[in-house]
């Protein structure tokens, strides 16, 4: 389980442009769900995934991972049990490697599934339903953006992290190609047991997709609830 008590994240301290990005700002959830986090832009979306990285400590509060404070654990070590993707769906891949050296090198045993051909994933990519199975041997540089970003998505599930940030993953997509990352998405979240908290703007994939919806307003939760659609 996740808890944050009373964030406050503070851009600039001292400055002209001194910032308060997140205040006062608490909320935990528990392995398994799927929650959208929403706001307009400076609202504190992307602050708070900074905080859940490890990225940034908190000018006050607390911040507790399995009940573990992580305030004295450093970045690297949260990572090892959050995988992120972002928007920009070249982040995420090797492009001139194949998709195979790809979902090879996303495994935690990456350079030993490498050396020894074994992939792993698979089972991902024929849920997908693009074709993207049958392509292994294809370099990642001659997919499409909507392509890369499912590569991206699977490459960040596969090590199985106990939670996935997906920062406006389905952003820069097509409609059809973005309903079907975020059936991929509800896919890793039901069946691998992966906690997802995601940053989206698409109500019609919010509404359809999201158990839970946080409401960021500068830098405050100002909305925790429940999508009655899907609950």
């Amino acid at each position: 389980m996740v808890k944050l008590e009373e964030i406050k994240v503070i851009y600039n301290k001292g400055e002209v442009n001194e910032k308060i990005a997140l205040e006062n700002f608490s909320f935990k959830f528990k392995k398994g769900e799927l929650i959208t986090v929403t706001g307009s832009n400076g609202s504190g979306k992307s602050t708070l995934f900074k905080v859940l990285t490890g990225d940034i400590k908190p000018e006050h509060g607390y911040y507790f991972l399995d009940e573990k404070n992580t305030y004295k654990i450093p970045s690297y070590k949260i990572l090892k049990n959050i995988s992120i993707v972002y928007q920009n769906p070249d982040s995420g891949v090797f492009p001139d490697l194949t998709i195979e050296e790809n979902l090879m090198l996303g495994s935690k045993k990456g350079r030993r599934l490498l050396k020894f051909g074994k992939v792993k994933g698979l089972d991902l990519l024929k849920n997908l339903d693009i074709g993207l199975d049958k392509r292994l041997k294809t370099k990642v540089k001659e997919l499409s953006g909507g392509q890369k970003q499912a590569l991206s998505l699977i490459i960040a599930s596969i090590s199985k992290p106990d939670i996935l940030l997906l920062d406006e993953h389905t952003a820069a997509l097509d409609p059809k190609m973005a309903e079907k990352i975020m059936n991929l998405t509800t896919y890793i979240n039901k069946n691998m047991g992966i906690t997802v908290l995601m940053i989206n703007h698409n109500e019609k994939l919010i509404r359809k997709y999201s158990e839970r919806i946080l409401q960021l307003d500068n830098g405050r939760l100002v909305g925790d609830f429940k999508n009655k659609k899907i609950s």
